[in-house]
């Protein structure tokens, strides 16, 4: 008996679908409507491994048709949903071949949701621990849904890396971990679009071919993580459940995004609390001996008493102090706003190491030794925030270690830095704390607030500086035997050192014969001083280091020596060359001394200058540093 015309009419009210295949599993029949209630779009002459997702489903559906015998199973679409599917044999004129029936598969369980989320409420609020809010998640979908596994991966903090929370089993071979990479499908997708995504599970033993949701943790502000929900092999997800673990999802992200806002607040609440107490502690240390010594010194001017110089000093120090204190809070403070600017401009590293150093030598009595390369080393950077830097580090060398013990500074490079390394000899920082020294208030274990003074913003603020240059600061260190600081710092690249003007400072007690050098010399290009007076000349060229001395031999011994003298006593990374101006070599110049003729004739001092730079310059060595094991801050 023949079908009725009107039979597909009635095969769109069902919720099935009805295809007929042939051995070769290609498509001879499908209704109308067979897209719309599957979501598989499959035409006569098709074949279904075209839509349907390879895995042990889809062999075994293989196998019914070409053995010519029922089954009832699931299997995966190309859309990455699930179907059931029964397999009907028939054998229609002799032509071999079986009828599918194929209906979508899936769970809308609203009570399931509900318990869910009522359990993953009540975890909330007996803890706002981020490890047991997400435990009792996934215990809690396991134990209300449809769900083999569940998982939570949380974003850590400090970076931008995936790291499992929590996880409802870990039976058997079965370890999803050991294959999850947020950057493939559908885990990308899922964070991408905040939206949740359906994956095939793939090489897990017996859940070969289930399907599993990678649903985003989506807080307000941000996403912080993914939850995985894996179902049992033959189950799938519905839009409806998809949409409720959505909505699971977004109340667990906000519950872990709670917990580590109450950690953060409760951490920055032992913060302050420890830092008001450092604070008051080290304000209240110099402000006690300054009020003593200003009541002191008022009590002596009433009587009519002179105050003596070393009242004056003490209570001077003590406002240093105070003032260095209170600069630190403001650049704390400054760059925790992003308002601390630099002023940068072309620096000479040496020069600058050899000038902070020389002020500790005179204010210590301990051994400085300096060690930097014989040519410059060239930087761009904020003077006044680097020399904070270096006194940062050589006061907590000083601080740190014992009376008489050795402080060691060397300029040296690396591949593409300069580099400067400050080495004591004192206590040394604990190994567990070497990671954390670089942290705003943080003082290691073995430093006391008796014995060492300090808020513990020193290094926090030396390392925000350097890397504003584009540098790092490292350390190494061992607990007892001292520390040694490596500051690194981007060298200037060589073509812009090379057009850098060399400096040159003219010193001759004839004003005409001074300004006619430095015309001279200025046309050529070079930054030349010109002060008769040495000591006021050479304090002037003390920040950056000058290249070439011209002196005039005729000048009376007693300019000579006082130049000679403050010569001596400024400070200098280098020694710097001298180039005589005179009709013969006075009798303190050594005999290797170059000689040029005064009154100047310009093309005779362009070249005694020239030749003494470029002799200079045959001296100087360029070693590349290897590079060394350090501890960075994270």
């Amino acid at each position: 008996m023949l079908p009725p015309n009107d039979v597909e009419d009635v095969l769109s009210c069902l919720p099935q679908a009805l295809l007929r295949v042939g051995p070769d599993l290609r498509v001879q029949w499908c209704e109308e409507g067979f897209a719309a209630k599957t979501g598989v779009t499959l035409a006569p002459g098709s074949t279904l491994l075209e839509a349907l997702e390879p895995g042990r489903n889809l062999d075994a559906l293989q196998r019914a048709i070409r053995e010519q015998r029922a089954h009832s199973g699931h299997a995966i679409t190309r859309a990455l949903r699930q179907v059931r599917v029964q397999v009907k044999p028939t054998h229609t004129n002799g032509a071999a071949g079986a009828w599918l029936v194929v209906e979508p598969s899936g769970v809308d369980d609203e009570g399931a949701f509900s318990q869910a989320v009522r359990e993953i409420a009540r975890a909330v609020g007996e803890s706002l621990e981020v490890d047991r809010v997400c435990s009792a998640a996934v215990v809690s979908l396991v134990r209300c849904a449809q769900v083999r596994r569940a998982e939570v991966f949380l974003y850590a903090e400090d970076d931008a890396t995936l790291k499992r929370m929590a996880v409802s089993d870990l039976e058997g071979l079965d370890a999803p971990q050991d294959v999850f990479d947020p950057s493939e499908d559908p885990y990308r997708q899922a964070l991408a679009l905040r939206q949740p995504q359906l994956g095939i599970q793939r090489g897990y033993g017996d859940a070969v071919g289930s399907v599993f949701a990678a649903v985003p943790l989506c807080a307000p502000r941000r996403t912080v993580g993914l939850l995985l929900i894996y179902k049992e092999q033959g189950a799938s997800f519905s839009v409806r459940e998809l949409e409720m673990w959505s909505a699971a999802a977004s109340q667990l992200a906000v519950a872990v995004e709670n917990a580590r806002l109450l950690r953060e607040a409760q951490s920055a609440l032992r913060v302050r609390e420890e830092f008001m107490s450092i604070a008051s502690h080290e304000l209240k240390t110099p402000l006690t001996p300054l009020k003593l010594g200003l009541y002191s010194m008022e009590r002596r001017i009433a009587a009519g008493q002179p105050v003596s110089l070393a009242s004056v000093l003490k209570s001077k120090r003590q406002v240093d102090r105070l003032a260095g204190l209170v600069e630190d809070l403001l650049d704390a403070s400054r760059l925790e706003l992003g308002r601390l600017a630099l002023d940068s401009s072309p620096l000479e590293v040496g020069q600058l190491v050899a000038e902070v150093v020389d002020h500790f030598r005179h204010a210590f009595e301990r051994p400085f030794t300096v060690d930097v390369p014989h040519d410059g080393v060239w930087v761009l950077g904020d003077r006044d925030r680097l020399e904070q830097v270096l006194v940062n580090l050589l006061e907590n060398a000083h601080k740190y270690s014992p009376a008489g013990a050795p402080i060691a500074v060397r300029v040296g490079r690396t591949a593409e830095s300069a580099r400067i390394q400050v080495q004591d000899h004192g206590i040394g920082i604990p190994g567990a704390d070497q990671a954390l020294v670089f942290q705003r208030f943080y003082r290691a274990r073995n430093v006391s607030h008796r014995n060492f003074g300090g808020l513990g913003l020193g290094l926090f603020i030396s390392h925000s500086i350097v890397k504003m240059h584009g540098g790092a600061l490292a350390l190494r260190s061992r607990e007892g035997e001292g520390s040694t600081f490596l500051l690194d710092l981007p060298r200037m690249p060589a073509h812009e050192v090379r057009r850098l003007p060399r400096r040159v400072l003219v010193l001759d007690e004839d004003v005409h014969q001074e300004a006619a050098a430095e015309r001279t010399l200025r046309a050529e290009g070079f930054e030349v001083f010109t002060v008769q007076s040495g000591a006021e000349a050479l304090r002037k060229a003390t920040h950056l280091p000058v290249d070439l001395i011209v002196l005039s031999t005729s000048a009376n011994q007693s300019a000579v020596g006082t130049f000679l003298e403050t010569f001596a006593t400024l400070p200098r990374a280098r020694p710097v060359p001298i180039l005589l101006a005179g009709d013969e070599r006075p009798w303190w110049a050594q005999d290797s001394a170059a000689l040029c003729a005064r009154p100047y004739r310009p093309e005779e001092l362009l070249a005694g200058v020239r030749t003494v730079l470029t002799r200079e310059k045959r001296r100087t060595l360029t070693p590349v540093e290897s590079e060394l094991p350090l501890v960075t801050p994270a």
